[in-house]
């Protein structure tokens, strides 16, 4: 997923070390980065709660 406006702002989430690595295989899965992923989950899951 590329973007046309550098991204430059971070959001820190706190994981633990088995969660991350099962976040990643989800995410290779997908074939996606790990940042890709959180990012499509988290719209996904915004967009559901404004609805």
């Amino acid at each position: 997923m590329r973007f046309s406006e550098p991204m430059n702002e971070l959001i820190q989430v706190r994981v633990g070390s088995d969660e991350k690595r099962q976040l990643i295989e989800i995410a290779r899965r997908r074939g996606l980065t790990l940042s890709d992923f959180v990012r499509e989950t988290a719209t996904e899951a915004a967009q559901r709660v404004a609805a």
